[in-house]
């Protein structure tokens, strides 16, 4: 019973799906260049030179555009690797030094808490150990505090390269259109112009 019931959705999905497929398929619409408007072979040319144009402006831009994700998957692994990759120095040189000193701090303030820690662990006077506590403590708060700043910088890091490596796509397609611009038919995101 159980392979029965896969068996059966299988064999009702080919019969739908012959059903829709046979349905009123005519070759003379779908070859037919009136639909798209092409009522001269001038028409077909210039939709042809057109969608060649398309298609090296978009194969350059495939080529020369930078991957958004990869960006910001490197900067997740090390701050400032994704600005470095779209050559913007002197951003990734200030978020990489930014990190490091606030791990670095955070990482040297809870060294120092873990050495008073380990003093009020041993201690066995009341006195003592309210003292090593209160040495710890600062410490520790200062610690967790640049831990979360580092935290902070960390994911504007993440969020700024998203946002440099978009605006650095648009500048790519912007510079390819500018200088395919002498030509008649010039593409932007937002549409087609066609220059006479």
């Amino acid at each position: 019973m159980i392979h029965k019931i896969p068996c059966l959705l299988l064999l009702l999905f080919i019969v739908f799906s012959v059903k829709i497929l046979s349905a009123d398929f005519s070759i003379m619409e779908f070859s037919n260049p009136y639909k798209y408007e092409w009522f001269e072979e001038e028409d077909r040319i210039t939709f042809r030179d057109s969608l060649e144009y398309r298609t090296m402006i978009l194969s350059e831009y495939d080529e020369l555009k930078q991957s958004t994700m990869t960006n910001a998957l490197k900067t997740a692994f090390l701050p400032g690797w994704g600005h470095f990759t779209l050559r913007s120095y002197t951003k990734g040189q200030i978020f990489l030094g930014a990190q490091l000193a606030l791990l670095g701090s955070s990482l040297y303030y809870y060294e120092k808490a873990m050495i008073h820690y380990r003093r009020y662990e041993k201690a066995t006077q009341i006195d003592e150990i309210n003292e090593h506590y209160d040495n710890a403590l600062l410490p520790y708060r200062q610690s967790n505090l640049l831990l979360g700043l580092f935290i902070v910088v960390w994911g504007y890091t993440i969020y700024d390269v998203i946002v440099e490596t978009n605006q650095h796509n648009w500048n790519i397609w912007n510079d390819l259109v500018q200088q395919n611009s002498n030509q008649a038919l010039i593409i932007t995101p937002t549409g087609i112009t066609l220059r006479f």
